[in-house]
């Protein structure tokens, strides 16, 4: 019990000599006029005027060198995956455009999951049905469709995407100018198979048989156009922009861009109904491929060769353009921190580090008194220094 007792005598919690918030006993010979000074005067200034240039760093920053505090911006590199983001392409040529989207093209674009069926057909098995001779653009049966009403009642609601959506055939022609995006169908997907990538397709006037002189100003390569919004540097808002698409095959680079505090430039046409949206995708484009054939896998062959007519070297008037996002995109976030927080956390350590300072200073200015005073009292008992006089004296 004796070890045990000391040891609870230790821990006494009622023990009146730890009690933190008694008043410590100061030494008056180790006060002086200095440490009143920097304690009432110079440490409040100070304080005072950290305070002041923080708020301004806060708000305002230094230059590049110390930008402002109150935002803070971080990036990272994601995989884009089985992700499906939003994404909206206008038709450019002035004789309309053909969209080809995969099985439950549109439905991705609602649930924003890759949700289509994987081809699960056996190359190995040589009694697989592949090789018996379908006609081209007539999948097998129980081959993937684009649309079905049936599955999904929204389907009324949107822009007619598909006009035979029963069939397993592309869209109807888009009139130039028309803008089709998730509400249509219209999003940025990645699927294992190439030819369920996202394609549209235009008349080529270029390839004309029996036309002396080209008329193609243009819209023949540039058949559509990407709609995006983008962060603009200078204004610090949100504003949309066109970047035409070549034909061929083409690479969507991605920033995912989150801000609370997002600002919505008032020249962006959709800035009323987005106001409130905290993120933006901002899209850009990297050609690979500027080719931009139509070939017979493409489920639009048939409708473009009777709306824009056959040539005898590529069996079409038409080019089009394959657009898929590249497997890596970029998440940029901007968070606001508290100003009150971050103050309270930074005139802390700075009250604390001229605490120190000062102290220093006065304990150097203190071991200097007493040492002036070692060296008087010495030279008065040699008899060098004269002793001061009374006070009764000098009173007197």
């Amino acid at each position: 019990m004796g070890v045990v007792g000391k040891l609870l005598a230790k821990l006494n919690a009622f023990d009146r000599t730890r009690d933190g918030f008694a008043g410590a006993v100061t030494d008056e010979s180790e006060q002086t006029k200095l440490g009143a000074f920097l304690s009432v005067v110079i440490l409040p200034v100070c304080v005072c005027a950290y305070s002041a240039l923080y708020f301004v760093q806060f708000y305002y920053g230094f230059g590049e060198s110390a930008p402002p505090l109150y935002k803070v911006t971080s990036s990272e590199t994601l995989q884009y995956g089985n992700q499906v983001k939003e994404l909206a392409l206008e038709c450019t040529n002035p004789y309309g455009c053909y969209f080809r989207l995969p099985a439950g093209g549109a439905s991705m674009c609602k649930s924003g999951t890759v949700n289509t069926e994987q081809p699960d057909t056996d190359f190995c098995d040589t009694s697989s049905p592949a090789s018996a001779g379908n006609a081209p653009n007539t999948p097998a049966p129980g081959a993937r469709k684009l649309l079905d009403d049936d599955a999904y009642p929204w389907r009324d609601a949107a822009r007619s995407l598909l006009q035979n959506p029963t069939e397993p055939k592309c869209s109807g022609k888009i009139d130039c100018g028309t803008v089709m995006d998730g509400d249509d169908g219209v999003c940025a997907f990645a699927l294992a198979d190439p030819a369920d990538a996202l394609t549209v397709a235009w008349r080529d006037d270029d390839m004309v048989s029996n036309q002396s002189e080209a008329k193609c100003t243009g819209h023949c390569n540039f058949g559509v156009s990407l709609v995006t919004d983008y962060l603009d540097q200078d204004s610090n808002s949100i504003k949309q922009k066109k970047i035409r698409a070549h034909r061929g095959i083409t690479l969507l680079s991605l920033v995912e861009r989150h801000d609370p505090q997002m600002e919505w430039d008032s020249s962006h046409p959709d800035a009323a109904s987005k106001s409130s949206r905290t993120v933006v995708y901002e899209w850009g484009i990297t050609p690979v491929d500027i080719v931009g054939t139509i070939t017979e896998s493409n489920l639009c062959k048939n409708d473009l060769k009777t709306a824009f007519g056959e040539t005898a070297i590529e069996g079409v008037n038409a080019k089009g353009i394959k657009i898929n996002p590249f497997p890596l995109y970029t998440k940029v976030t901007t968070s606001y921190p508290s100003p009150v927080m971050a103050y309270i956390a930074a005139v802390g350590g700075i009250a604390a580090t001229l605490g120190g300072m000062f102290g220093l200073v006065h304990t150097v200015h203190l071991e200097m008194l007493k040492r002036k005073d070692t060296l008087e009292s010495g030279l008065r008992k040699t008899g060098m220094f004269a002793s001061k006089p009374p006070v009764e004296a000098n009173a007197a």
